[in-house]
């Protein structure tokens, strides 16, 4: 018989700002728990025997690990537990929808009441470290005389980057933009991930050893045949980038905006240096295209500049919608409104800029391949929308640059990878969205580690040796752990009933 202690301390999922506050401005949204919070909500974890967290956790954290930690005020342990597997722990607090099929969501301790807060928790250790004891480096092992040439800053590469690293390979990272992160950085705004924790996390990579080479697009450039003959092996991470085009009536007028590359004018170089100079004339009606996260980080953002009238428009119905509900929940909360079954079907122009759209009316029909219901429109109902402009989040795609770069295509345009994410070219892997389509930084970082262990093994001829890195976290633990209880006299734990 499971004995489940009391409900989180804080309210679920996590303190939040006021919303009449927080839209004026781009300061954190989620709130910290204090010292005494944490340490109580840590030690509702019930310690199982088969953690199915760290199962559910793309990077393999030592979720039990951390809880245990902390509810005991031991902070520099629980730190190093977690940022032995994840090195952007405070990216991924933030970042992760732990609810949605991620840790919280495995968490054992919801079949009698609320999941453990487990992003709340690591955010306290991640921000403690960062701001109050700033902890050394994992160890890193002999240096090899390898080196790797890691295209794409983002999530993905910057973890594999860092894993190779603690191999003792020699790692370059070469990206297009002027600064670490990729999507971590310029399509999650500031109030949901401050960039001076992506920054403190990506430049502590960096200083562990990583050249860093930006403004350099491979592809362009530079050529993958020119990397690979400069070092021993190349790993392509550039995400996706290039957005897909819908072909809609209207998509050239002035006023009709990539969705993606407004984020990424806006929080690139920062919100402040944005406003000194605005690159989009949003007006004061506003509406934006798609139903995943990116659509509520831009509609969030831009009632946020203009202080407008924002809707998000979505072909499907709500319940269909890909986003997080919790950010759909909170964009509501703040003022932007939702248009459901509903989808453009042309934009209207006066002199070349932008003044309204047609919509039509869609209703839901049969499942299509994926098994959700495919939208269809309703003849005869289309309807007019006004609008000063409109942004695009419908989805992107590999970037094209590599359509060049000689490298087979998989699906939809991806990198076509084998198991061992070995791509057409010898000597050149490829991870992350690239691979993929979007996913989740958590699990484009859990692809570029497992991406890196192959790269090592390749490099020093283990391939035939594979472990891959889910087996040797757990091999690890369960050797580390058992000599620990051994040590302290304890026995081990048995999983609840």
């Amino acid at each position: 018989m499971v004995v489940l202690k009391p409900n989180r301390v804080g309210p679920f999922p996590f303190p939040k700002s006021d919303p009449e506050k927080r839209r004026k401005d781009f300061s954190e949204v989620e709130q910290p728990y204090t010292k005494e919070q944490v340490m109580l909500e840590a030690d509702r974890c019930l310690r199982c025997g088969t953690p199915v967290c760290i199962d559910a956790c793309p990077v393999q954290m030592d979720v039990r690990g951390m809880m245990d930690a902390v509810a005991n005020g031991d902070f520099k342990t629980a730190y190093h537990r977690i940022r032995e597997t994840n090195p952007l722990l405070g990216v991924t607090a933030r970042c992760c929808p732990q609810l949605q099929g991620l840790c919280e969501d495995a968490c054992v301790v919801r079949w009698g009441g609320q999941p453990l807060s487990i992003g709340m928790v690591q955010k306290y250790v991640a921000d403690w470290e960062q701001n109050e004891s700033p902890q050394p480096d994992p160890k890193v092992e002999p240096k090899t005389g390898k080196s790797v040439s890691v295209v794409g800053g983002g999530p993905a590469g910057l973890a594999a980057a860092e894993l190779l690293l603690r191999y003792g390979h020699e790692v370059t990272i070469y990206e297009e933009a002027n600064f670490l992160g990729g999507t971590a950085r310029y399509g999650i705004p500031d109030y949901h991930l401050p960039k001076g924790v992506l920054s403190y996390e990506a430049d502590r990579i960096v200083r562990e050893g990583a050249s860093v080479k930006e403004g350099v697009k491979v592809g362009r450039d530079v050529s993958i045949t020119a990397l690979l003959s400069e070092s021993d092996a190349v790993l392509v991470a550039t995400g996706s980038r290039d957005v897909k085009n819908l072909g809609t009536k209207g998509s050239d007028l002035e006023g009709v905006y990539d969705g993606y590359r407004f984020l990424e004018e806006v929080f690139g170089n920062g919100v402040t240096d944005y406003l000194k100079k605005p690159a989009n004339d949003l007006g004061k009606e506003i509406l934006v295209i798609g139903g995943g996260d990116t659509a509520l980080d831009c509609a969030r953002t831009a009632l946020r500049l203009t202080k407008g009238h924002v809707t998000v428009v979505y072909r499907r119905n709500e319940k269909e919608m890909p986003a997080d509900p919790i950010m759909v929940q909170e964009a509501r909360e703040e003022g932007v409104e939702f248009m459901f079954l509903s989808d453009p079907v042309e934009y209207v122009g006066q002199g070349g800029r932008l003044v309204g759209a047609v919509m039509a009316a869609m209703q839901l029909g049969e499942p299509d391949s994926t098994g959700r219901k495919h939208p269809e429109p309703i003849p005869g109902k289309n309807f007019s929308a006004k609008c000063d402009s409109v942004l695009l989040a419908v989805g992107r795609g590999p970037d094209s640059c590599l359509e060049r770069a000689g490298l087979k295509a998989g699906p939809k345009g991806s990198i076509a990878i084998d198991d061992h994410y070995r791509t057409s070219m010898s000597g050149v892997f490829a991870t992350g969205d690239v691979t993929t389509g979007e996913t989740l930084v958590v699990r484009a970082m859990g692809h570029g580690r497992e991406a890196a262990q192959h790269i090592h093994e390749y490099l020093m001829s283990l391939e035939d040796k594979h472990v891959s890195l889910y087996e040797q976290y757990y091999n690890k633990r369960t050797t580390e752990d058992s000599y620990q209880d051994m040590l302290s006299g304890k026995e081990g734990e048995l999983p609840p009933d």
